[in-house]
C-alpha cells in the first residue's frame, strides 16, 4: 500500500489535484486510487504519472508457518495423522493450510484452532523445501526370496 498526492487529475472527475489517496499497484504503468486503505474500495486505475508518491510502505511479511498434524478432521478431506503446514492465524481468526509438499498453493482455510497439533516450525526459505524440514521417508520394502505359487489350472485350448 502506497500513499500518493494526485499532481494532475487530467480528465477524470474522480481525483482533485493536491489530494492524498491510497495507491495499490496495477501492472507497471497504473495504479488503484482508493480513499481507504483496502484495495478492494478503489475508484478506478490511473497512470502512475497523475500521482507524487508521499510515503512507501515496507513489504510485508510472509505468515510464520508450522509443519501441523491432524487432530480433529476439519473436513472429510482430512485424515488423522496426516500432516500439513499451517499458517499463524489471520486478524480474523483464520489460518491457511497448504500440503506438505506443495507449500505454494493453500488448500484450505480453517478458524477453529482444535484440527491440528504443531509439531515444528517451518524457516521459509527460498531453497528449504518440505523434505528439509522434517518429511517422513518411507521404508523400502524388503523382498523375501519365496517360490511363487504353481497354477493348478491350464487355459483351455479349443485347437
Amino acid at each position: 500500500m502506497l500513499l500518493g498526492r494526485c499532481v494532475d487529475p487530467g480528465p477524470s472527475t474522480n481525483l482533485k489535484k493536491g489530494e492524498v489517496y491510497y495507491l495499490f499497484p496495477h501492472g507497471v504503468l497504473a495504479y488503484y486510487a482508493s480513499r481507504f486503505p483496502r484495495a478492494e474500495s478503489h475508484f478506478g486505475v490511473y497512470q502512475r504519472s497523475r500521482f507524487e508518491l508521499v510515503t512507501v510502505d515496507a513489504p510485508t511479511q510472509a505468515p510464520i508457518r508450522y509443519l501441523a498434524r491432524v487432530v480433529k478432521p476439519p473436513s472429510h478431506f482430512y485424515l488423522i495423522g496426516e500432516e500439513y503446514i499451517i499458517t499463524e492465524p489471520k486478524a480474523n481468526g483464520y489460518y491457511s493450510v497448504y500440503y506438505k509438499h506443495r507449500p505454494d498453493a493453500p488448500i484450505g482455510a480453517y478458524k477453529r484452532a482444535d484440527c491440528f497439533e504443531r509439531v515444528i516450525s517451518v524457516e521459509e526459505s527460498g531453497t528449504a523445501t518440505a523434505f528439509e524440514v522434517g518429511a517422513r521417508t518411507v521404508p523400502e520394502a524388503v523382498k523375501v526370496n519365496v517360490a511363487a505359487k504353481q497354477q493348478k489350472y491350464e487355459q483351455l485350448s479349443l485347437f
